[in-house]
């Protein structure tokens, strides 16, 4: 290795250098020297003293991107200027869009009526019934719970007024409890209070009655069978005080007066 710089490849200049370099130039009548047909390298051209020194251009690759014009350094470089890009505004749903939750809030509503109205219907149904007057075996109450319930009470109520009295109030008695039947039955009950009279206020026999209990047998619109426990205390002339139980059968009848019993069968 010689200390020459002959055989070295000279130095590709850097891009983007601001500091100029001149190329060598020929001297007028004289050659340059004849480049060594064997040799590989670049040739070297004569220098005349003081001159300055040009590097030689070297080739681009073709694949080297020829740069024109190199980066000011000096300076800081310009950025374009990009448009702000303003956020999207929230989108209104459309009447559309809502449609479907109005349809469906709808739906929702109808369906809650039509339960509520099948609840009010089975409701009446099973306070009132229906008006059906066909009472058969198989269904023995046609009318709804407070008719047969009405009608139970008077019914209960009616055969303690009429299985009680006092001989002190004999008369007064029969008279009340005929008020509490229809006119048919009242005119029997007359009968055998007439007949029962005179043991009644010679024995001096005072009863009272109490309800136990009480139920519906059979109901219509028109007429209600009741069943009706009683529990009754009796004395005769103030002593022997005796107590009995009874189930009363007492069949009410509507009438323009209200439910009156129009039936008494003991057990």
């Amino acid at each position: 290795m010689t200390a020459s710089g002959a055989g070295r490849p000279p130095r590709r200049p850097s891009l983007g250098a601001r500091t100029p370099v001149s190329r060598p130039r020929k001297v007028a009548g004289r050659q340059g020297p004849t480049a060594d047909p064997g040799a590989t390298g670049p040739v070297e051209e004569a220098v005349e003293p003081g001159e300055q020194v040009r590097e030689p251009e070297t080739a681009h690759d073709d694949e080297t991107e020829v740069v024109d014009d190199a980066p000011d350094l000096d300076g800081p470089a310009e950025v374009d200027e990009v448009d702000e890009v303003e956020p999207a505004e929230e989108a209104w749903p459309t009447e559309d869009a809502r449609r479907p939750s109005s349809r469906r809030a709808t739906s929702l509503l109808v369906a809650v009526i039509v339960l509520l109205a099948a609840v009010a219907s089975a409701e009446a149904w099973y306070l009132w019934g229906d008006d059906d007057p066909v009472v058969s075996t198989g269904r023995p109450v046609v009318v709804g719970q407070v008719t047969a319930a009405s009608a139970v009470d008077v019914a209960a109520t009616s055969a303690k007024e009429i299985s009680q009295w006092s001989y002190e109030t004999y008369d007064e008695d029969t008279e009340a409890d005929a008020a509490l039947m229809t006119e048919e039955f009242a005119s029997r009950f007359r009968k055998t209070k007439t007949d029962a009279r005179e043991r009644v206020l010679a024995a001096k026999t005072a009863v009272t009655a109490e309800v136990a209990m009480q139920g519906v047998v059979r109901a219509s619109p028109e007429q209600v069978v009741a069943l009706v426990y009683l529990d009754q205390s009796s004395t005769t002339d103030g002593k022997d005080s005796k107590f009995s139980q009874y189930m009363i059968l007492v069949t009410v009848v509507r009438t323009g007066s209200g439910w009156l019993v129009s039936k008494m069968e003991t057990f």
